[in-house]
């Protein structure tokens, strides 16, 4: 998601330098927004998820950055905000995902992703063979990665994995849905139902809980850290980011039992066999690419 909506902020970012707006901005001022828009590229632009640990809000802080004076901000927001708005509207398959954007009366520049947005989203990663990701990460000595394979974090990573990937079993040798089992996890595929439903009638999303929630948003995480490739990361820092994937999952788990509602509400257990599959394959890239290890498929 950071790497959607900074492509699009940095696209926005140069349509408006040349509007009349931000030419009477630049006029009123010094040079420094015109030298910062001219040396910004799109992974630079400073953007990261805001909020509560259940929240997909996205903040953007660049028009600080542009403003000179520091007093400009909340008008250039409200600028780009504008031009975003109209960059969206011409683009359908963006502007229909419900992604909310506005600007703040700090300066900010707020994204608020409704659940058509995470649908969609879902949909791409169950639906599509994620990124192969060179994850930069820091070099490590072997006295550090010998310590960092007989972590407990490691191990809590890799039961997560296994656990997903023996319930994804178990519901397909209960023909409840029925998978392509090829040998890695990470090319398993759903076969039926296809495409899985993200969405009630009412276009909102099955996963309202606190724990669904809470899943979701470290997912989100996750992928982003993975669609980084300019971030350098460290063994820890990867580590630490699977771990947290980790316990939101088994809160997960815990809440949800995989066979209690199947009977009351199937399309609600559907849906979150998809997440499960969702988080097998992030926890697979976190482990394989970002940490160097083979994936566990069973303990």
């Amino acid at each position: 998601m950071l790497s959607l909506l900074r492509m699009r902020l940095h696209h926005t970012i140069g349509v408006w330098k040349t509007s009349e707006a931000a030419i009477a901005v630049k006029q009123a001022a010094s040079d420094r927004n015109e030298s910062v828009t001219e040396s910004l590229i799109a992974h630079t632009v400073p953007i990261k998820r805001v909020g509560k640990a259940t929240t997909l809000l996205y903040a953007s802080a660049i028009a600080h950055q542009l403003a000179a004076p520091p007093d400009q901000a909340a008008t250039i927001a409200a600028q780009l905000v504008d031009t975003l708005k109209q960059d969206l509207a011409n683009h359908p398959a963006l502007s229909e995902q419900g992604i909310a954007v506005h600007a703040t009366a700090a300066g900010f520049i707020h994204f608020e992703v409704g659940d058509r947005a995470i649908a969609a989203w879902l949909d791409l990663l169950l639906t599509n063979a994620l990124p192969q990701p060179s994850l930069p990460t820091a070099p490590v000595s072997k006295i550090e990665r010998q310590l960092m394979l007989k972590t407990p974090a490691l191990f809590e990573v890799q039961h997560a994995h296994a656990r997903c990937c023996s319930l994804l079993r178990l519901a397909h040798d209960e023909a409840f849905i029925h998978l392509e089992l090829a040998a890695s996890p990470k090319n398993w595929w759903f076969v039926n139902p296809s495409p899985l439903l993200w969405l009630t009638s009412s276009h909102q999303l099955y996963f309202q809980h606190f724990v669904d929630r809470a899943l979701l948003t470290q997912l989100f995480d996750a992928y982003d850290q993975l669609s980084a490739p300019f971030q350098r990361q460290t063994q820890a820092s990867v580590l630490r980011s699977a771990q947290t994937v980790a316990h939101a999952f088994q809160a997960f788990h815990r809440a949800h039992p995989l066979w209690e509602r199947v009977q009351e509400d199937s399309a609600m257990t559907l849906a979150r066999l998809g997440l499960l599959m969702i988080t097998q394959r992030v926890l697979h890239l976190l482990l394989r690419d970002g940490l160097k290890t083979d994936p566990m498929v069973e303990l």
